[in-house]
């Protein structure tokens, strides 16, 4: 590596750096409070309660996931990876968000590393730099590289299995497969939507092989220690169906593939809008139609289906959240930072060469605007109250105590009061109690039946913004 490429990924990552350590000692109460909540609680029954990555455990004790009762608070979704990596952090650290969201900020540090030279290899220094800058430097993917998701590890090993893999198809050295094989099961057991972002694979060694591929024993070694680790986890998983979320809503809810509502959020409202917007989506439009060069082939084009398929299949869940989006990112920015670079070579001869470089500049200016404009209010701590009464409630409540924070079932509030329990009143109240919850945390004080158990109930605490009340069947009408 030249010491000027050096210097200008240097140069990118210490920029994507400094932007992601924006209100990075922000409370676990900003945008998407609550799967974050359910990440960290995992990691942090790990430091509490003891570590084992097979049976993880989070602070949710209702029935809101899929209508059981889930008094062991099981909590079986993606493999516990990164809840792992933030545990491992937290044992060194004490546990501290602010360590938590560095976690994810290294690891997004580590996918512009290796989107740098998976492009670079294949497009060039030119695309590489602009690509791994964008990757950077986009509003939505700043937010979304400190938050406490699984979704940034997925990407990391998304683009560790396509480099290494490029790079096994050129040498077939058994090294590059293996650590090919490594990140293809971190994105997987990360977030099993990775499997989707196996199709630009399949593509390469039809590429390398043609046909012959279905006699390729490497290959199919891949394949089983690819899927593997997967079904086993899965396997393993059923034991525990109380501690499964009810997922298949995320497919097709209310029936919105392809309707009119489907493109108008994904295309306009997420892609033209939040992550992109118009600057960026012009960009990226117009890079998918410049040729491309023989290394690249259909490379991009295959990548760029993987998530079209992925967004079709999980059409609620991609209308419904907008962190689903997160795969986008690294292709957008290829495409990205070949329309720009394009806009900036036009041929004279039917193009302005001064206009050009203006239009892009202009889309990229309008990108960065608009796209902080959109997410500035997902740092945001919009209920600071929440954080406040969870810090009494760790303060005054005995450390073994069962808890109500109702907040709509989101598990913000209760991961704040650092107990276990419940964030929404998901039963009868009597019930709750004779099961052992002695506390209830409420920041909605004006509340007709809170402030019904306050002059009931004994009150421990009683502030403008918070109660926090002790329960008892005496006290409950």
């Amino acid at each position: 590596m030249r010491k000027f490429e050096l210097f200008l990924l240097s140069a990118i990552l210490f920029v994507g750096l400094a932007l992601r350590l924006y209100k990075i000692d922000r409370p676990i109460a900003d945008w998407h409070s609550w799967r974050q909540a359910d990440t960290a609680a995992v990691a942090r029954n790990f430091i509490k309660e003891g570590f084992n990555p097979f049976i993880p455990r989070y602070d949710d004790m209702s029935m809101q996931a899929n209508s059981l009762d889930n008094p062991q608070r099981y909590r079986f979704v993606e493999f516990p990876i990164l809840n792992t990596l933030i545990a491992g952090v937290w044992s060194q650290t004490g546990i501290n968000v602010t360590y938590a969201r560095l976690v994810t900020v290294f690891i997004s540090l580590g996918s512009i590393v290796l989107l740098f030279f998976l492009v670079k290899y294949l497009s060039g220094l030119s695309v590489a730099a602009l690509s791994a800058f964008f990757f950077a430097t986009i509003p939505y993917n700043v937010f979304y590289s400190s938050a406490i998701l699984p979704g940034p590890l997925m990407v990391f090993g998304i683009l560790g299995l396509f480099f290494y893999f490029v790079r096994w198809l050129e040498t077939e050295n058994w090294i590059f497969l293996a650590v090919s094989i490594f990140f293809a099961n971190l994105a997987i057991l990360s977030w099993p939507i990775a499997f989707f972002f196996l199709l630009p694979i399949l593509y390469l060694s039809y590429e390398k092989y043609g046909f012959a591929l279905l006699r390729n024993l490497k290959l199919w070694i891949f394949v089983f220690l690819l899927l593997t680790p997967f079904i086993i986890w899965r396997i393993w998983m059923m034991r525990f169906p109380e501690g499964i979320p009810y997922l298949p809503f995320i497919l097709n809810q209310t029936n919105i593939r392809f309707k009119g509502a489907f493109f108008r959020w994904l295309v306009a409202e997420r892609m033209g809008k939040l992550i992109l917007t118009v600057g960026g989506f012009s960009l990226f439009v117009f890079g998918t139609l410049v040729k491309r060069s023989k290394k690249e082939n259909f490379f991009y084009l295959v990548w760029l289906c993987s998530l079209i398929l992925y967004f079709i299949v999980f059409a609620a869940g991609n209308v419904r959240h907008d962190y689903y989006q997160i795969p986008l990112i690294p292709i957008a920015s290829i495409f990205m930072a070949i329309g720009t670079i394009k806009l900036f070579n036009l041929p004279s001869a039917h193009f302005s060469k001064f206009l050009g470089p203006v239009v892009a500049l202009i889309l990229i200016i309008f990108m960065y605007a608009f796209g902080f404009y959109e997410v500035r209010g997902y740092w945001w701590t919009n209920r600071p109250e929440i954080v406040k009464a969870g810090m009494a409630a760790d303060k005054i409540l005995p450390k073994d105590a069962i808890v109500v924070a109702p907040y709509g079932g989101d598990t913000a509030f209760l991961y704040q009061t650092n107990r276990h329990g419940y964030p929404l009143v998901d039963r009868p109240l009597q019930e709750l109690v004779k099961n052992g919850t002695k506390y209830l945390v409420s920041v909605d004080v004006a509340d007709e039946g809170i402030q019904k158990l306050a002059k009931n109930c004994k009150l421990l605490a009683a502030e403008n913004d918070y109660l926090i009340i002790e329960l008892s069947e005496n006290c409950i009408d």
